[in-house]
């Protein structure tokens, strides 16, 4: 039996720095992370149902975390610059200018939440596909695989479309 959410004030005493800490390290702004950091919370009370116990509640707060980012990163008006701060990160493999990884996260709106967190947290934060297996709470196989259609995928619509390849 999968153990249940601690209340959200225990949470947020718990992990409310870890999910700041990531917040910051995605939106590069302190005053960003802090307000991220509070609606990520809020939609902890709206969602607690949410929480299935397949994994460990940082797990949770963590994907809730980098999803949100990302919706904001999308949504804000100034997203190519944001985007223009990765390029010299040697870790990303996939894109190399700014307009290439915009391209990559327009690809990723329409994929699902656990695919859109998988392709991010390896290519973007360059974890190996067993750490966001364990980071996720799926095996390494079920990672690969998405990560990989994702990316079969992304070559074929971009190739379409004359861009990247």
């Amino acid at each position: 039996m999968p153990e249940p959410l601690p209340a959200t004030r225990e949470l947020f005493e718990r992990y409310g720095g870890m999910v700041f800490r990531r917040c910051a390290a995605i939106l590069r702004n302190d005053e960003a992370a802090r307000d991220a950091t509070q609606e990520i919370f809020l939609r902890v009370i709206e969602r607690r149902r949410q929480f299935r116990g397949d994994s460990s509640p940082a797990t949770w707060l963590y994907a809730i975390a980098t999803l949100h980012c990302l919706q904001q990163l999308r949504d804000h008006a100034g997203r190519l610059a944001k985007l223009a701060t990765y390029v010299d990160e040697p870790r990303v493999a996939t894109a190399r200018t700014p307009e290439e990884r915009f391209a990559l996260l327009e690809l990723l709106e329409s994929e699902s939440d656990d695919t859109r967190l998988m392709v991010y947290l390896h290519y973007i934060d360059g974890l190996t596909m067993d750490e966001v297996a364990e980071a996720i709470g799926y095996s390494r196989k079920t990672v690969s695989r998405r990560v990989n259609a994702f990316l079969a995928g992304a070559r074929e619509q971009l190739a379409a479309e004359g861009g990247v390849s």
